[in-house]
């Protein structure tokens, strides 16, 4: 079994922590939803958010053993001209858990605050990497790597938007909200630079379009972080539009995303979705309009069938073989 598992190992990118973002944020959804529907939505969050632990102390073991047996293939990954945005999944994954354990479990403050600082930093290292290696890029004879500039690099600005969950309940009501705008300054900029490499470069291939969904995650979990910080509805309510507009978009590719081959990049649908359910459910809750509570629901049923789907997918490619296994192309492991 050891021998068989090691070489595995090998293959354990970043962006399989997209699993444990996007049960973490499905769970945070639904644990709103029990206002709306009742007790049996508490307990489909807690089965969500305590799989999200688990997987998370699971791939941080796993991932672990990659750095101890396979370090030259982990670094490969922080250093590739294009996959490197998805280390920003590592640290987000700690915060949405935490998330999840202050806003659901109701975590004490001591050793939660030192495990939420610690991801609160190493996103905002993250950041900064993704970010130093976009100047460099830039600043080369041959200018921007525009192959480079895919909606991977919105990984780090979603990362960033996600401080708050638990960082304000904990205290850190400063750092959240400077955080907060990193995040949301990041989200301008990288949205600037992909649009110029649509308009110049073309659409992405089709094996990297579950990317585009990633997207939606800025201003989405950007507007469930302010209201984490107490911002007024209005403020959610421009975070939703903007969330709404990118779910349109992101949409119009569904049917060639569900005709490629599935892989871990797939799980970009996740988080995204997930906190648009949870941003929708928010606002229903807060402006008691019967419109959006029917709307919020609907979109946290789209959500829960999309990462329902993903894990049978999931277990199915683990089973036979086809994930945890070297790629024909080279492609980006995303959320």
């Amino acid at each position: 079994m050891a021998r068989s598992a090691h070489p595995r190992l090998k293959f354990l990118a970043p962006g399989w922590f997209a699993v444990v973002v996007g049960w973490g944020g499905l769970a945070l959804a639904w644990h709103q939803a029990t206002v709306l529907l009742g007790e049996p939505a508490a307990l489909i969050a807690q089965v969500l958010g305590w799989s999200a632990i688990v997987a998370l102390g699971l791939l941080a073991l796993l991932t672990g053993l990659r750095l101890q047996r396979h370090a030259t293939d982990w670094l490969a990954d922080v250093r590739h001209p294009v996959r490197h945005p998805v280390l920003a999944l590592v640290p987000m994954a700690m915060l949405v858990t935490a998330g999840f354990a202050v806003q659901v479990l109701g975590a004490g403050k001591v050793w939660m605050s030192g495990f939420w600082m610690l991801g609160a930093l190493a996103q905002l290292a993250a950041t900064v990497w993704v970010f130093h290696r976009l100047r460099q890029s830039a600043a080369t004879d041959k200018g921007p790597n525009w192959s480079g500039i895919t909606p991977a690099l919105f990984l780090a600005a979603a990362g960033n938007v996600v401080v708050p969950y638990a960082g304000a309940a904990l205290g850190f009501q400063i750092w959240s909200v400077a955080q907060w705008t990193i995040g949301a300054l990041f989200f301008v900029v990288v949205q600037v630079l992909f649009m110029v490499r649509v308009v110049a470069f073309g659409m992405l291939p089709r094996k990297l379009l579950p990317m585009l969904f990633i997207t939606i995650a800025p201003p989405a979990a950007g507007g469930l972080g302010l209201a984490q910080l107490g911002a007024p509805v209005e403020a959610l309510e421009g975070a939703w539009g903007i969330a709404l507009f990118f779910v349109i978009l992101s949409f119009l590719s569904f049917k060639p995303i569900m005709q490629e081959a599935f892989t871990i990049g797939h799980w970009a649908l996740s988080f995204p979705l997930a906190a648009f359910a949870g941003l929708s459910i928010h606002l229903a809750l807060a402006t008691q309009n019967g419109a959006m509570q029917t709307f919020a629901i609907l979109t946290l049923a789209l959500a829960s069938v999309i990462i329902g789907w993903l894990t049978l997918a999931t277990a199915r490619g683990l089973r036979d073989g086809s994930l945890l296994a070297p790629e024909p192309v080279a492609l980006i492991h995303a959320v």
